[in-house]
């Protein structure tokens, strides 16, 4: 293989792991960051945060439920 396809196949390999880990990781400090003063509670956002992640956690449950509830519906109409 000549170098500019070794280059070539090395630097695709290396943009491919970073485009999949790095947003994640992004979100993972992110999600730590706002766990950390929400347990703190010195700031005036507490409430958001607290608020935010209540919401986030109730919206999938909810979601699953309309979806079972619609579904039912329509089965036994």
């Amino acid at each position: 293989m000549s170098v500019p396809g070794k280059a070539a196949k090395h630097a695709g390999g290396l943009y491919r792991k970073t485009f999949l880990r790095h947003p994640v990781q992004a979100v993972e400090a992110e999600a730590k960051h706002l766990r950390e003063i929400e347990q703190k509670g010195e700031s005036g956002e507490t409430p958001f945060i607290a608020i935010l992640g209540l919401i986030l956690f109730l919206l999938p449950i909810f979601a699953v439920m309309l979806g079972l509830a619609f579904g039912a519906y329509y089965l036994f109409k």
